[in-house]
C-alpha cells in the first residue's frame, strides 16, 4: 500500500521501513518475491527506488499474497508433495473425507475475496474510511498528529 501511495516516485526500502515502523531486514527479504512476481520494480540513482511494477488496479491481493507466501492452503491435506493444490492432494483420506470439502470450500472462498480485492480497493477503502495513508503509528505517536482547532 505505501508504494501505491507514491506512484510517480521510487521510493528507498529504508523510508518504507521508516514510516511503516517494520524491519528493513524484512523489507530486504520481501521485496526480490514482490519483484520476481513482476508487482515491484527497482529503479537505480537518485531519483530511484522502488515502484509498483502495474497500476494498483491491476495487482490484487491474492498477486500479493501468492507471491509472498505460495498457495493457500488452510491444511496440509488440500496440497501435494510439490506444494501445488490439487483436487488429489498427499492426504490418505483424500476423496474420502467431508472435512476435506470444507477445507477446499473455505481455500475457494478466501482466495475468491482475495482475487477480487485490488491495491487501488484497499488505497480507496483507506483513503474514505481514515483520510490519511496506511501507518503504523505507536499510540502515543497518534496524539502528536491530531490538530486541536
Amino acid at each position: 500500500m505505501e508504494l501505491g501511495t507514491e506512484t510517480t516516485k521510487g521510493l528507498s526500502l529504508r523510508d518504507i521501513a521508516l514510516r511503516q515502523r517494520i524491519s528493513l531486514d524484512y523489507l530486504e527479504q520481501i521485496v526480490p518475491a514482490l519483484k520476481s512476481a513482476g508487482l515491484v520494480k527497482a529503479k537505480r540513482g537518485a531519483q530511484g527506488g522502488y515502484q509498483l511494477a502495474k497500476e494498483p488496479a491491476e495487482i490484487t491481493v491474492y498477486d500479493a499474497l501468492r507471491a509472498l507466501e505460495g498457495p493457500f492452503e488452510p491444511m496440509i491435506c488440500l496440497s501435494n508433495d510439490d506444494g501445488e493444490t490439487t483436487s488429489e492432494a498427499s492426504c490418505g483420506a483424500s476423496g474420502s473425507c467431508a472435512v476435506q470439502e470444507v477445507w477446499r470450500e473455505l481455500r475457494d472462498a478466501v482466495e475468491n475475496v482475495l482475487r477480487r480485492l485490488t491495491l487501488a480497493e484497499l488505497l480507496r477503502r483507506q483513503e474514505e474510511q481514515f483520510g490519511v495513508p496506511i501507518r503504523t503509528y505507536r499510540e502515543r505517536e497518534i496524539s502528536s498528529l491530531i490538530v486541536l482547532n
